[in-house]
């Protein structure tokens, strides 16, 4: 098995409402395109309509923030209704979420929160994904997030706990390159290493994002700024360890013109053409 057996799409972009119009315009040659499938699956109207078209247009792959994985309520059966819809809608090939918890006593944080690093977790959370995959009947990952906190690794480290989680699960994994650099400044780890040791054969998809630090210099996974040089080489590592896959760029604030973000997405497939050789070699 190679990128979880799904299609390398190559490099693509983090869809939002304020680009629809442009890019049903102008075409721009993106491989492919992700959107924030909370973001329209409840809703109709104008911004509807033009997701539609642009799904004529592009492959568009969902993501979630709102399935709770790693929460103690009970699964929203109902939730997963309407996204195994709005994925058949979209021509979704697969989706995914985050590896966290974002309700507590049926209350949405609004945030992702870390989960402890534990094999009760690790047997609640795959537990679900078995749940997940058979209400969607198509192909799902889970995210690496950004965490600030450790809440609890006695028992395993995070890369254990994932690697745990998607081999049990037998899913996907939605590899962050930035978040794993950020969480090897957080938590004083090698981000190469940490990457090495997950089962690299069950990425089906990369994150890249960039961020803008603050007045004080502090850094924070914000989503607004370009992906940055180190996070840039962490990647090219990694996809000579993976292959070519499915590359997204992500930007969600202060965000740039449509040719930026293409600009970057083709950044990201260059890198991928440049290790076929190597691959066929």
């Amino acid at each position: 098995m190679r990128n979880c057996n799904l299609p390398a799409l190559g490099g693509g972009a983090g869809l939002r409402h304020e680009h629809f119009d442009e890019i049903i315009a102008t075409r721009p040659p993106f491989n492919w395109l992700e959107i924030i499938s909370d973001d329209f699956m409840d809703f109709g109207g104008y911004s509807r309509d033009r997701l539609r078209q642009i799904c004529e247009l592009y492959t568009v792959v969902s993501h979630g923030v709102c399935l709770a994985i790693g929460s103690t309520d009970p699964l929203d059966r109902d939730y997963l209704r309407r996204m195994k819809g709005f994925c058949r809608e979209i021509g979704s090939p697969w989706t995914s979420d985050h590896l966290c918890f974002t309700k507590v006593d049926h209350t949405n944080m609004l945030d992702l929160m870390p989960l402890p690093f534990t094999r009760e977790t690790v047997r609640h959370v795959v537990e679900r994904i078995r749940i997940v995959q058979q209400e969607l009947e198509l192909p799902f990952l889970l995210e690496n997030i950004t965490r600030y906190v450790t809440v609890s690794d006695r028992e395993m480290s995070e890369a254990q706990f994932i690697s745990e989680i998607v081999e049990q699960a037998e899913c996907g994994l939605l590899l962050d390159v930035t978040n794993v650099h950020l969480n090897s400044k957080f938590h004083g780890y090698d981000a190469l290493e940490f990457i090495s040791s997950l089962p690299l054969a069950r990425v089906g998809q990369i994150h890249l994002a960039g961020w803008v630090p603050d007045e004080s210099g502090a850094v924070i996974d914000s989503h607004d700024g370009p992906v940055d040089p180190a996070v840039w080489e962490l990647f090219r590592s990694t996809i000579e360890k993976t292959g070519p896959t499915s590359v997204l760029v992500e930007w969600d604030n202060l965000l740039p013109p449509v040719s930026r973000l293409l600009a970057e997405a083709q950044m990201a497939d260059r890198m991928m053409q440049d290790i076929a050789p190597r691959e066929a070699s």
